[in-house]
């Protein structure tokens, strides 16, 4: 578990987030948000 949470954090990090908690929040509300952001549609 420890290696998927930091590999989310790792992936915000590249995206250019400076707020991981308030990040973790908005990708957690839509299951296409995360999927996005990795870039698989």
């Amino acid at each position: 578990m420890a290696a998927l949470r930091n590999a989310a954090i790792g992936a915000l990090r590249t995206a250019g987030v400076t707020n991981i908690a308030a990040a973790n929040r908005h990708h957690a509300r839509d299951s296409n948000r995360p999927l996005a952001l990795l870039g698989i549609n």
